[in-house]
């Protein structure tokens, strides 16, 4: 009996495995399923492809904005979703996006727009590095990854899986950590990526956590 359980727990281990390495290629973008981190089509058309429309107000702020093209000509794209710009609203008190749009600017967007196109999970150290976005000084950030681990409880073993998630850091003062921080520093924002490395036609692809608060500029 003893080896009939060391059996069973092994071979449920080896499904979970399977399912792990499998679920590690799913993609909410598209349609749930097994798909490439590759695709065909442009940064832009890609979010506008989106099955479950997570992107749509996204989009029409991008639109409003004037910048499809650079959205496309972007190396990396920190893009947030609807869930993101509905609690921008409900936080600032504006109504609808015409509210928005009267008090805020392109940098909006452009603050989640980098020249390098390297800015992936892959590439990505445990300590933050600093990354020029397209908005200038507006808004400086830095990209890390951190460590998480997963258990599953099986008959007579318990094993941790580890894996990464990529972070966008919103530096406010001086980066978190560094050397010489002055007291009283404004403490960073961390947000995590939900979905990293997806290299579409023109760029790199990152789409931040549904509950990312979004810098109004």
């Amino acid at each position: 009996m003893k080896n009939l359980n060391k059996l069973v727990s092994l071979l449920l281990m080896l499904s979970f495995l399977a399912a792990f390495t499998t679920s590690c290629k799913k993609d909410y973008l598209k349609d749930g399923g097994v798909s490439s981190e590759k695709s065909s089509l442009s940064t832009y058309d890609y979010l506008q492809a989106n099955k479950y429309h997570y992107f749509d107000t996204t989009l029409l702020i991008i639109d409003h904005f004037n910048l499809k093209d650079s959205v496309n000509r972007a190396g990396t794209f920190f893009a947030f979703t609807n869930f993101s710009v509905q609690s921008l609203l409900k936080n600032s008190g504006y109504a609808n996006l015409d509210s928005l749009y009267a008090h805020t600017t392109s940098k909006l967007i452009t603050q989640y727009l980098f020249s390098d196109s390297s800015i992936t999970l892959r590439n990505a150290g445990l300590s933050p590095v600093k990354y020029p976005n397209w908005a200038g000084d507006s808004v400086k950030c830095a990209v890390k990854k951190v460590a998480g681990t997963y258990n599953i409880n099986l008959v007579n073993t318990s094993p941790s899986f580890g894996y990464f998630t990529l972070q966008y850091i919103t530096v406010n003062g001086a980066l978190d950590g560094s050397a010489n921080v002055p007291p009283g520093d404004p403490v960073d924002i961390f947000t995590s990526c939900q979905t990293s490395d997806i290299h579409t036609a023109t760029g790199t692809l990152q789409v931040l956590s549904n509950t990312a608060l979004i810098k109004k500029l």
